[in-house]
């Protein structure tokens, strides 16, 4: 009865640790990394502290910590990103949209690296290549980060702390519906933990654009 009462009470733990997540509903390591990572929540200032460790989100299967909620449809997301601690340079706070939670997945991101480089990456099909488009326009320190998706169209924007928003550009990824939307950290490194502090965080449902109009009727 008492290994019982133990095993329930972790199990509450647990359950309590993924539903308060804020605007997300889940939080796991993706792909397996030999040292776990974690999410925590803080409701009153509305911030994410997430940790993450694992080779990379890269080449043909990704390791790193990803919270997420599921979505359909166009929406926008952004988040202010802070690095809390050191590592390698290509360690990366992301916004992260993907297919399924497997390693291999399919995914598209903007993800600012730990020196200040901002990214835009993608595989188009499981186990595929990571494709990328990197903006080397920063240096370290506080970035915000702006994703929209707009039916196939994924519209990137970045700014560094207390400067507007400047859209980089777009790309087609068509990841259909539903999808998992959310926030990536990993640290490049197998050996290492990144920390990474997501505030002002915003996820917002965006109207479907616009039908065209019918072309007129033909007139003689």
């Amino acid at each position: 009865m008492r290994a019982l009462l133990i095993a329930c009470l972790f199990t509450s733990t647990a359950l309590a640790q993924t539903a308060n997540l804020g605007l997300f509903t889940n939080a796991a390591d993706i792909g397996a990394p030999p040292l776990k990572g974690s999410a925590e929540y803080d409701a009153t200032a509305r911030t994410y502290k997430i940790t993450g460790t694992g080779t990379d989100i890269w080449g043909k299967a990704d390791q790193f910590h990803y919270v997420w909620r599921e979505m359909s449809g166009n929406f926008s997301v952004t988040a202010t990103t802070k690095f809390l601690t050191d590592g390698i340079a290509h360690r990366k706070a992301a916004i992260m949209l993907r297919k399924t939670v497997a390693a291999d997945s399919a995914f598209v991101h903007l993800a600012i690296h730990g020196d200040g480089m901002a990214a835009v990456q993608f595989r188009t099909d499981p186990g595929g290549n990571t494709n990328t488009l990197d903006f080397p326009i920063g240096t370290p320190g506080v970035w915000k980060l702006k994703l929209t998706r707009q039916g196939g169209n994924v519209i990137v924007a970045v700014a560094p702390e207390g400067q507007p928003l400047r859209e980089l550009g777009h790309t087609v990824q068509a990841l259909g519906n539903p999808i998992l939307v959310g926030l990536g950290v990993a640290s490049h490194s197998q050996k290492e933990l990144n920390t990474v502090l997501f505030s002002d965080v915003a996820v917002e449902a965006l109207p479907a654009p616009a039908a065209a109009p019918a072309p007129a009727p033909a007139t003689r």
